[in-house]
């Protein structure tokens, strides 16, 4: 049906066709027009004001992350998106789907360097860098379409962020518009040739090894099924943990940067790789040396990397993929794998006794103290701190969806508010972030926001008054430091003059106690935890 309203007013329709309950964002005085139409929709579509435009591109990371639903960003011209783009960078490293709705200066003054408040030379080429795709929408009638390419995108290709700039002009005209309906799913499935391929590579392995990353995030039950099919062991990316549960005797964990597994993959006969890209970090810069015969299955498999040959790459959905290929092994014979199966027991093993030093035995105590508050489904999101470096390896995820951790673009400060993001997205259940003490004050401002709304999301703080990964280095590299000491305000005074809860833990029986007390909080918690590493 054709009515005739605003572009604000089109830009929130569009949302709620494709049903978007909650947006992050700072109103201002070019995106007057969408809050307008907002007033109106609070019980449908719920704002989120944040205190600052990264805090709320974070929030919707971590909201796209815990939920599996995109994240929505709204911010203003300059500033706001100069500000919203680290989140953005960091969203498409990492693959998370967020729609940035941007305004613009009124179109007379776009890209014309007149002087117009907030204006920037090219704001389209600003965000370039850090989009699948960005796009000026000059016409209102234009607006429902836009949004709805670009949850298509989400549905259906890598999930990177999108970034659609309207004019304030084009935000406060009035057109007729048809809001329309959203572009029905269309996921993509393998070649039916290339699945009897890969059965038939699989089924000749002897030692079969899959590996997992984000990509497979909502696959998991058929993989799990595919995997105990197949016998096979089972590596992950941190984005790809849980995907198969840790606890799984098949699964050796988030471990391809571990010593042992790097001097043992090259024995495995058969690599079928699901939902990753094979990236640098997680690859020692393609320096692993990875078995012979590899299958890829991926959205963008076409995507080489460094000197690695794949024998068979296929373009497909991870779910549907893993259901077809079991399908076409139904009945197959596969090889006795009972040795092999003793190995990964014994390989299993000696992973878990890796790490051994006292600093090693300190972090373990705090991941495991996290762990044993935590359930099943509830969310851990690390920041880019030495804590979390270790708790991608040590903290077992039994589901997917499960551990957030900012792998790619390495973002200081993500996960205070990523976890009140995934908080909002998942009321039901317990989240956690931690952070170290430096990266916590690059968005220690949003907890004003997590008081306001009352998330109930504590942050272990691990507080060692230094940017410490790069003081490590510094030292072990040059044998003196520079610029890593840091001068930190007493954190627990911190949370109380936001009119949050603060509390020190010193030992892992105190961090276990304040995270139960944490959860029975209405408000945000910030957890101390003063350390030596």
């Amino acid at each position: 049906m054709i009515e005739k309203m605003t572009g604000g007013a089109a830009v929130v329709g569009a949302l709620l066709r494709e049903n978007v309950r909650t947006a992050f964002g700072i109103p201002g005085v070019h995106t007057l027009e969408i809050y307008e139409a907002l007033c109106d929709q609070q019980d449908c579509l719920k704002h989120i004001v944040t205190r600052h435009e990264g805090g709320g591109g974070f929030m919707s990371d971590g909201y796209a992350r815990a939920s599996g639903e995109p994240g929505v960003n709204l911010v203003i011209t300059g500033p706001g998106v100069t500000n919203a783009a680290t989140a953005m960078g960091q969203a498409f490293s990492d693959s998370s789907p967020i729609l940035m709705i941007s305004s613009q200066n009124d179109s007379r003054y776009v890209d014309r360097d007149m002087g117009e408040l907030h204006q920037m030379k090219d704001q389209l080429a600003h965000t370039y860098g850090c989009t699948a795709w960005n796009r000026r929408i000059d016409d209102p009638r234009r607006i429902p379409g836009a949004i709805f390419e670009a949850f298509d995108h989400f549905r259906t290709q890598r999930p990177r962020p999108v970034h659609l700039e309207i004019p304030t002009d084009v935000l406060e005209r009035e057109a007729d518009v048809e809001i329309g309906d959203p572009i029905p799913p269309g996921l993509t499935g393998p070649d039916p040739a290339d699945v009897t391929r890969a059965a038939r590579l699989l089924a000749e392995a002897r030692r079969p090894l899959v590996w997992l990353g984000g990509g497979a995030k909502d696959a998991s039950e058929s993989i799990t099924a595919l995997v105990e099919f197949l016998g096979a062991a089972v590596i992950t990316t941190s984005a790809g943990k849980g995907v198969v549960s840790e606890e799984h005797p098949l699964s050796l964990g988030n471990c391809v940067r571990s010593e042992i597994i790097k001097e043992r993959l090259g024995a495995f006969d058969c690599l079928l790789i699901v939902g990753s890209e094979l990236g640098v970090a997680e690859t020692a810069g393609g320096g692993l040396d990875l078995p012979d015969t590899m299958i890829w299955a991926d959205l963008e498999p076409w995507e080489k990397k460094y000197e690695y040959e794949t024998t068979l790459p296929i373009r497909t959905d991870a779910d549907l993929f893993a259901r077809s290929l079991l399908a076409e092994m139904e009945g197959t014979r596969l090889p006795d794998r009972t040795a092999f199966h003793d190995d990964l027991a014994s390989l299993r093993q000696a992973l878990l006794n890796e790490y051994t030093s006292p600093v090693c035995t300190e972090m373990a105590g705090i991941v495991g103290a996290i762990r044993d508050s935590l359930g099943p489904e509830d969310v851990l999101v690390g920041d880019m701190t030495t804590l979390c470096y270790r708790a991608s390896r040590i903290y077992p995820a039994y589901k997917p969806r499960t551990y957030l951790f900012p792998q790619g673009f390495g973002t200081l400060g993500w996960s205070t508010p990523a976890a009140y993001g995934a908080k909002l997205a998942l009321p039901g259940r317990n989240v956690v972030a931690i952070s170290g003490d430096g990266g916590f004050l690059f968005t220690g401002q949003e907890l004003a926001t997590a008081v306001k709304y009352e998330i109930p999301v504590p942050v272990v703080l691990v507080n060692n008054e230094h940017y410490g990964v790069v003081a490590k280095t510094q030292e072990r590299r040059y044998g003196r430091t520079l610029g890593t000491d840091i001068h930190n305000p007493d954190f627990v005074q911190f949370a109380q003059a936001f009119g949050a809860r603060g509390v020190r833990a010193t030992d892992p029986e105190q961090l276990r106690r304040a995270l139960r007390e944490s959860f029975e909080t209405a408000g945000p918690t910030i957890i101390d935890v003063p350390v030596e590493f």
